[in-house]
């Protein structure tokens, strides 16, 4: 589980979904700056945020409180930036998302107020990646919607689309992050796909940011020009001295392009968003 990214706006008018057979879940904005997935959980509609980063689904105290959880134990995690936290955890939540219902093996009970602010619009928690564990999706940010894919689908899916590399990265609680392969000099940097980082730059750590012809002894944004396999982003950095991972990419990968992730095989494809082209 990482930090939740509360950064600037984005991504306006949305356009229709093409036809397909595998299952559109719909994705609302989070005041302007990230995006919520409604789930039905202890029977009722619920709201949480979608991010990638979150590595382990989250749920608040009053939503245990709902589905008869008294938490227990102890999850211990680290944010991007090194910083430890310790949060109980509840076992078997029963998520209802679109036609699908998702049992998570665990998930972390915290207060997200503690992160966003207790100004921020209350959510229920936060759901990862995780709780898709198995399975393939396809995030469409422009078009605002995950879509749950089939073998035929995904067949039609990958027409025209270009295989990244991907790591996946796993923890006893059962977190699931997902990491990119960034060509360097030296071999590939992981950077840990994170939809919450809707700012204008991505992170990098010193150790990698003069792989990346970076100035390591500067916070101020830098541009950069990486590679995914043969896909090219031309954006901006920032170098973070404490971090604690190679980097993190966000939006300024996937605002213009899906990225489809075999969650089961370990593999990711990205793919022009013909609704922002």
């Amino acid at each position: 589980m990482k930090r939740l990214m509360m950064l600037a706006a984005l991504l306006g008018t949305t356009a229709a979904a093409p036809v397909t057979d595998g299952e559109a879940v719909p994705l609302s904005l989070y005041q302007g700056k990230q995006f919520t997935v409604e789930a039905i959980v202890a029977g009722k509609p619920r709201t949480f945020l979608f991010d990638t980063g979150e590595g382990l689904t989250m749920i608040s105290p009053s939503l245990a409180q709902a589905v008869g959880c008294d938490p227990w134990g102890n999850i211990t995690a680290f944010r991007m930036l090194g910083e430890r936290l310790d949060t109980k955890r509840c076992d078997g939540v029963s998520f209802g998302i679109g036609r699908n219902r998702y049992v998570a093996s665990s998930v972390i009970v915290y207060d997200l107020g503690e992160i966003a602010g207790k100004q921020a619009a209350p959510v229920d928690g936060a759901v990862g990646l995780d709780l898709f564990a198995d399975r393939t999706i396809t995030i469409d940010l422009a078009r605002r919607q995950i879509i749950l894919e089939t073998s035929a689908s995904l067949k039609r899916r990958l027409r025209g689309a270009v295989e990244v590399p991907l790591r996946l990265v796993t923890s006893d609680a059962g977190a699931l992050d997902v990491n990119l392969g960034v060509t360097t000099p030296r071999g590939l940097a992981w950077m840990e796909l994170d939809t919450g980082n809707a700012g204008p730059t991505i992170f990098v750590s010193p150790a990698m940011a003069p792989l990346f012809g970076l100035n390591p002894t500067t916070r101020d944004p830098q541009d950069v020009t990486i590679h995914l396999g043969t896909v090219e982003l031309k954006t901006r950095a920032r170098v973070f001295p404490d971090m604690i991972m190679d980097g993190n990419i966000g939006m300024q990968l996937v605002r213009d392009r899906t990225i489809t992730l075999d969650l089961k095989a370990g593999r990711a494809w990205l793919a022009p968003d013909k609704a922002t082209h």
